[in-house]
């Protein structure tokens, strides 16, 4: 069997539009699919190159629209593990792999939307830019004790495992983790996942961590992390 890794990334394929989920790309997202026209995707998907775009709602008020409006960039997916169940529903478990912006939307009679998408190019850290490295290197310190401030605030228990696994990835797998799992309102994800330079992005997340921490000290702050 060929590694899906090593093939051009499909710029055609089925989307799932949720109106609380952004993904990023190095980050897994557990998926529970029930409504028909998603199992039909789901179908679709598996039967091809197992892709599914994620992108997010605009009004959550519209969320079972057919052609609900939704934001214009999404991050495609890969579905890494799957089950059926007895009923027809799926359980999937889906890795982010590429940011896209739509293209356009496939008319083609399916209960669920299809699309063709512009990619954003994703380079590893080592294929930056020397001055983008660097700037990537000199936030991380930053990026990692701010999550681990809000964590401590929000999560104490989960404060040491947290410092462990920052320690594990590169800078831009980093500043993907991070801004997937921390708390957060989903048009500030949308924001972050929509900025196409690492750096940017990272001096971005920094300025929401700082905010989710102020946030935080408040007696009434959020308690608790994605």
């Amino acid at each position: 069997m060929s590694d899906p890794s090593l093939e051009p990334f499909p710029t055609r394929f089925p989307i799932f539009p949720l109106p609380n989920v952004v993904l990023f790309p190095g980050t897994y997202l557990p998926l529970h699919i029930f409504e028909p026209r998603y199992r039909a995707m789901t179908e679709a998907a598996l039967a091809g190159d197992s892709v599914i775009g994620m992108v997010l709602l605009r009004s959550e008020a519209e969320a079972m629209a057919a052609r609900a409006p939704i934001f214009g960039v999404g991050c495609a997916g890969r579905i890494v593990e799957h089950r059926q169940l007895p009923d027809g529903r799926w359980n999937l478990l889906l890795y982010g792999e590429r940011r896209f912006r739509i293209a356009r939307e496939l008319e083609l009679g399916t209960a669920f939307r299809e699309i063709e998408a512009d990619l954003f190019p994703e380079p590893r850290f080592a294929e930056l830019a020397l001055a983008s490295r660097q700037a990537l290197e000199r936030a991380r310190p930053q990026l990692e004790a701010r999550m681990l401030e809000l964590g401590r605030l929000t999560a104490p228990e989960s404060a040491a495992p947290l410092a462990e696994r920052m320690r594990t990835l590169d800078p831009i797998l980093l500043v993907n983790a991070i801004a997937f799992g921390v708390e957060s309102p989903v048009v500030e994800k949308q924001s972050l996942l929509e900025t196409a330079d690492a750096a940017a992005q990272s001096e971005l997340l920094l300025r929401l961590l700082s905010f989710r921490i102020a946030e935080a000290r408040l007696p009434e702050g959020p308690k608790s992390l994605n």
